[in-house]
């Protein structure tokens, strides 16, 4: 059995074709560099990642596949499901040795494969374009929370930065422990550590009240009131919400989170603080309590 070690890098992943093909040996496992080489190892071979080679190697897969093959390929690997890096390894292989396009032959299991990967991860990036829930800090930044099953933070990046040019926003990742910010000068990564990683993720990646805007905690109790008030008992169809909505997401929208009154006791020191935020980001609206519903009844009005 032979093993090639490397870096868990798609760039790595390349990096492994070349070495492949120019020692003329094909690994028959991959091992990441904080993984342990299998037993039943004969021989083991350690990628580097260099630029040089796995920019041969990506310029020989332009030519041999369109460029929405490429992308697919590297969506296949943002899945991070396990043997998929042995299948991608085993697809590109198979592009490189064939006389014509293989690309669309769907009866081969690894391209098959590829791109069931590659499917997965695109559905599991659109449906977050809709599900991102952003947070206004204290500071006047924007910060969202995410833990999807595929690695598609990259995907997101570029919708938001259309869509919010101007704003300082942050996307983090719970589940891998990175984050994405955007400002003036570009993104940026960002990186907490576990305490707080662990409070986000039992919070259902609500911010702790002292780091929100007085006024994000209204428009939050404003938005979940509408979400309740526009709804139409009599056709509710979780099943349907279920599957156009997964239930995966629900923690980390604004509307499917309790309110944090029930949460709380009436005498603690962090209800006393959300019920004064709350007042302060009516006062910035110029609402009151008794006409706050009277708001909502006039603006559901206008959008009918």
């Amino acid at each position: 059995m032979i093993a090639f070690t490397f870096d868990n890098t798609f760039e790595g992943l390349l990096c492994v074709v070349y070495d492949a093909y120019t020692r003329r040996i094909h690994p028959d496992a991959l091992v990441g560099s904080d993984e342990i080489i299998p037993l039943t190892a004969s021989v083991t071979h350690a990628v580097i990642t260099n630029q040089a080679h796995y920019e041969r190697v990506y310029r020989g897969l332009q030519k041999k596949l369109s460029p929405q093959a490429c992308q697919r390929l590297q969506y296949a690997w943002l899945s991070e499901e396990p043997g998929a890096d042995m299948a991608l390894f085993r697809y590109i292989r198979k592009v490189f040795d064939a006389r014509r396009p293989v690309e669309n032959d769907l009866a081969d299991p690894d391209i098959f494969a590829m791109e069931k990967l590659a499917k997965k991860v695109g559905r599991e990036a659109q449906l977050l374009l809709g599900f991102v829930r952003f947070q206004k800090t204290a500071d006047k930044r924007y910060a969202a929370t995410i833990s999807p099953r595929h690695n598609v933070l990259p995907l997101l990046l570029r919708h938001f930065a259309e869509r919010f040019t101007e704003q300082v926003w942050l996307i983090y990742d719970i589940g891998r422990r990175y984050g994405v910010m955007h400002d003036a000068q570009g993104f940026h990564e960002v990186y907490i550590d576990k305490e707080k990683a662990a409070a986000l993720s039992r919070n259902s990646g609500k911010l702790p009240l002292h780091e929100l805007d007085p006024e994000e905690v209204f428009v939050q109790e404003l938005w979940k009131t509408y979400f309740s008030t526009v709804a139409i008992q009599e056709r509710q169809n979780p099943k349907l919400q279920a599957r156009c909505m997964p239930r995966r997401f629900w923690k980390y929208l604004t509307e499917k989170q309790c309110c944090d009154d029930r949460q709380l006791r009436p005498e603690s020191t962090d209800c006393r603080r959300h019920s004064g935020l709350r007042q302060q980001g009516r006062e910035l609206y110029g609402l009151s309590l008794q006409n706050q519903t009277q708001v909502i009844d006039i603006f559901h009005k206008k959008t009918v």
